[in-house]
């Protein structure tokens, strides 16, 4: 056998005997680490398709419940409390939503979705606000949601128009049409308006006339 061909052999013999050490004291925590992964991978999927399965099970169940407000509006406001405090997101918080609008008395409805809006994500609560604004006309009770019309009329804002529609709505109960006039006049000429602000704003515009200016 020639040196190199001995030298070879040693090296090759050390090099065994090193991964020999290593795997002994790491091979445990190696075969662990890759276990670990797979169960991982395996809990991420399964879990994903959990999540998918448990939303279409919300979502069917919500949308049963709004079906049968027609027929038994009382089962289905029991139905949609229980979602309200059980289902996943965004069935949850529209359960509440539907189910604060079936309570017995606009004041109570009201009342409701006030109480509901901090509870709720930014653009849910700015929509329970909304409604809550428009079940407030007929009552005479808009004046008590000014403050909170006013901070949803910011440019980020979703629902930013109907904060608006509200606050002309607010001016026409004071009797201040020409106030309200400039708000539907402002909303008829945004380019970024949901559809059918233009429209309503020009209905509106059409029932309020300007009034006449006093000599």
């Amino acid at each position: 056998m020639s040196d190199q061909a001995a030298f070879q052999e040693i090296d090759d013999a050390v090099r065994q005997d090193d991964l020999k050490a290593w795997w002994s004291r790491w091979g445990t925590y190696v075969v662990a680490a890759a276990v670990l992964a797979v169960v991982a991978a395996t809990a991420l999927v399964g879990w994903r398709q959990y999540d998918a399965s448990r939303r279409a099970t919300a979502g069917a169940a919500y949308s049963a419940s709004i079906t049968k407000i027609a027929s038994d509006p009382k089962a289905a406001r029991t139905e949609l409390e229980q979602q309200a405090t059980s289902a996943p997101e965004p069935y949850r918080s529209l359960a509440a939503l539907a189910a604060a609008q079936l309570l017995d008395t606009p004041d109570q409805q009201i009342a409701a979705l006030i109480a509901l809006a901090p509870k709720l994500t930014p653009e849910m609560s700015d929509l329970a606000l909304a409604i809550a604004g428009y079940r407030s006309v007929d009552p005479g009770k808009l004046d008590a949601m000014a403050g909170q019309f006013e901070a949803m009329t910011g440019p980020e804002r979703p629902f930013r128009v109907s904060a608006r529609e509200l606050q002309a709505l607010a001016l026409v109960k004071k009797g201040d049409i020409k106030g309200a006039r400039t708000i539907w006049e402002e909303i008829g000429k945004a380019t970024d308006g949901p559809p059918g602000a233009a429209q309503r704003a020009a209905a509106m515009l059409t029932i309020y006339p300007a009034p006449a200016e006093a000599k």
